[in-house]
């Protein structure tokens, strides 16, 4: 028999940026219990608003099958004495369980013959199973912050104050921090005046949850979003400037959603767009709008909780709130350019980078000296205007506008840059150089950009592994891997070839006197984070898993020569030959690997006297050919036309394992068959090990 569940977990208002990661956990918790218990049911719905975390499974068994347990007792040896009697021990085994010994069985096991029963354990209801296990799953729920409110110190985001559980329209008893569950619900807080309703089904609580102005699905929240907004961004005459981060959080924010647009002063518009944007959005959380010429506009959305009625008090309520806000953002723009930013460089000493890697003033020496050294070894122009982007790009960190919109660091410096009148090339560089702060976001458009970032996340980096300052687990509180990943995007974004090692090591040498570890110790940490950073872009970016996997483990150093290898066996994987030939390779480097042949030693000379037969000299001559139009072809950085030249080796390749054994008796003979193969597996080694990729038919 089938049952529906729901449950719904009422609190206050939880954080918007709780609520996603909260209802996955309950959803995936709740689905591991259905798994650990057997009770089959259908998809697990989950919905959630500010104020509920909801969940409905539309069938679940209504109990456990019934199960057979088998009960191992004492070995047949010691079961029964020489005449075929029962011993005690078969006696006490069988009195314990309520039979007689001629009920019980013999069974083979691997230990050998053991006296055994089995034993019917009944299922379990659901009822039973969800009465037991919701508490404990409501309290392993996991969240940034969480609070305690009551006598029974339980733990949760916000405070619990009522629980709807209902199987087919039975309460399922249990209680959580002194609240019980029952069959009631309620409506929106303010619209419906929190009216308490009571609930028979799923469908019935999501009628009444909409009568009385709650709509629990965060998809049709977001639909009702999206067309206010464009309903009123056009009959404001402007366009709606996309904030798809912004989206994902007011959609969580309101239970019966409707949108607003409001006015602000005109004259605010004299301040940077950069910086009003960042007002509306990180204070307010209004979207903003621009004309057709993208020039923002003096209007804004919001989207409030209401069903818009007393549109005008809420709208003018905004208004009045946006305006001191924006009053402080013009204060701050104009007292912060009365203060020249070569004159806040000293101000930065004051400023704490890291408690064991110094001052923000320290940080901005080195990555003068690192920035200089990357514009020198990429050849880039302009060094002398990069270095004074270098010297000014943390400034911006003492000023009054950064302070209150921290969001807008280097932004603000970038700005504040044009308006003192500096070159282009030193506040392009300052205003891009924090980016990309996602995968998705832009890396810096100018070279100069570029570099800093570069510069400025690689010493965050290395200065954060010179101190044993580790990333474990969720624990990151430099933000490494997004740096990591911020370095790897701009390297593949920007098209730059360079060695990560040597960047590593110049900017090791700037931390000697504040490190810890020795530098090899460090690199090889370093290292392995990289690596696991790169493979992850590469996923990110459609590459398969066997093709990052050939070229990641050959070499890694160079992220964007990485790029170039993944591309070429993704364009000819698909070719016959190569992966004929890599099914090959596969088979080649388990040889040399069962045969002991030590891979980084030195290679041998083949020796062509010891040929015995035509198809390993073909595979010699072959190999002999084509050997140096790898070479340029890599030199060249023409990677397909190496993994061409690969393919073409399919026929000798094939007719040598099809007539020669590679492990002949004679010792000589095998080992010269093994450096052979040894040759023909190096020469494209170091571009890619490509007896990673999987075939087709066996690929995961």
């Amino acid at each position: 028999m089938s049952l529906e569940f729901v449950l719904e977990v009422g609190c206050e208002e939880i954080p918007a940026r709780y609520i996603e990661s909260a209802v996955v956990q309950l959803r995936e918790n709740v689905a591991s219990k259905f798994q650990e218990y057997s009770l089959a049911h259908s998809a697990i719905h989950s919905f959630a608003t500010p104020r509920r975390l909801v969940l409905v499974a539309p069938s679940l068994d209504d109990r456990q099958a019934d199960r057979t347990e088998l009960i191992t007792g004492p070995p047949q040896s010691a079961a029964f004495d020489t005449s075929g009697n029962p011993t005690s021990a078969a006696r006490g085994f069988a009195a314990k369980h309520g039979l007689s010994v001629d009920q019980l069985k013999s069974v083979q096991s691997e230990k050998g013959i053991y006296l055994s029963l089995e034993k019917r354990i009944p299922g379990k209801t659901a009822l039973e199973i969800l009465s037991h296990e919701l508490p404990l799953l409501l309290g392993s729920i996991s969240f940034p912050k969480s609070m305690r409110w009551d006598s029974s110190q339980f733990l949760f985001v916000r405070p619990i104050r009522w629980i709807l559980c209902l199987l087919s329209g039975q309460v399922v008893p249990f209680t959580v921090a002194a609240v019980s569950t029952d069959r009631f619900s309620y409506g929106h807080r303010i619209l419906s005046g929190n009216h308490r309703f009571e609930v028979t089904s799923f469908e019935s609580y999501r009628a009444q949850l909409l009568k009385f102005k709650v709509l629990c699905d965060v998809n049709d929240r977001q639909a009702v979003i999206e067309s206010g907004l464009e309903s009123e961004a056009t009959k404001a005459g402007g366009r709606l400037i996309p904030d798809p981060r912004l989206l994902s959080l007011v959609v969580n924010l309101s239970e019966l959603p409707s949108v607003i647009s409001g006015s602000f002063n005109p004259e605010f518009l004299r301040v940077p767009r950069e910086v009003l944007v960042t007002v509306m959005r990180e204070h307010q959380k209004y979207f903003s709008l621009a004309d057709p010429q993208n020039n923002l506009v003096p209007r804004f959305l919001a989207v409030v909780d209401s069903d818009g009625s007393h549109a005008e008090q809420i709208r003018a309520g905004h208004e009045r709130v946006l305006k001191a806000r924006l009053a402080d953002a013009a204060f701050f723009w104009d007292v912060d350019r009365k203060v020249k930013l070569e004159s806040r460089v000293q101000t930065l000493e004051r400023v704490v980078f890291q408690q064991k890697l110094g001052t923000v003033l320290e940080k901005t020496h080195r990555l003068v000296k690192l920035s200089a050294w990357l514009g020198q070894v990429l050849r880039v122009g302009k060094l002398d205007e990069i270095k004074q982007a270098a010297h000014l790009c943390k400034t911006d960190l003492v000023t009054e506008m950064v302070k209150e919109f921290t969001d807008l660091q280097g932004v603000m410096g970038g700005l504040y840059a044009r308006a003192e009148g500096l070159p282009a090339t030193i506040a392009d560089a300052i205003y891009e150089h924090y980016r990309p702060l996602t995968l998705e976001d832009a890396s810096p458009e100018t070279m100069g950009g570029a570099i800093l970032s570069v510069a400025d996340k690689m010493d965050s980096v290395v200065g954060a592994f010179a101190i044993g300052q580790v990333p474990t687990g969720s624990k990151d509180p430099l933000g490494l891997r997004r740096q990591t990943l911020g370095i790897v995007k701009v390297l593949l974004d920007k098209q730059i070839s360079l060695s990560l090692q040597k960047l590593f090591a110049r900017s090791f040498k700037l931390f000697r006197r504040k490190a810890t570890r020795p530098e090899d110790e460090t690199w090889q940490d370093v290292a392995a984070f990289v690596k696991d950073r790169l493979r992850f872009v590469f996923r990110e970016q459609g590459f398969r898993y066997d093709e990052v996997n050939s070229v990641v483990e050959i070499g890694f150093d160079n992220p964007y020569d990485c790029l170039e290898r993944i591309r070429a066996i993704s364009s000819i994987r698909s070719s016959a030959d190569f992966e004929a030939v890599a099914q090959s390779f596969k088979r080649i480097k388990n040889i040399l690997l069962k045969s002991g042949v030590e891979m980084a030693a030195k290679l041998e000379q083949i020796d062509t006297t010891l040929f015995q037969s035509e198809e390993e000299k073909k595979l010699a001559e072959a190999l002999d050919s084509m050997s140096p139009k790898v070479r340029r072809a890599v030199r060249g950085k023409n990677y397909v036309r190496a993994f061409e030249s690969m393919a073409s080796l399919r026929p000798p390749i094939d007719l040598f394992f099809e007539k020669v054994l590679v492990m002949a008796e004679d010792p000589k003979i095998k080992a010269n068959r093994l450096t052979l193969l040894r040759c023909l597996l190096q020469t494209f080694l170091n571009i890619a090990d490509v007896s990673e990729i999987v075939a087709p038919s066996k690929e995961a």
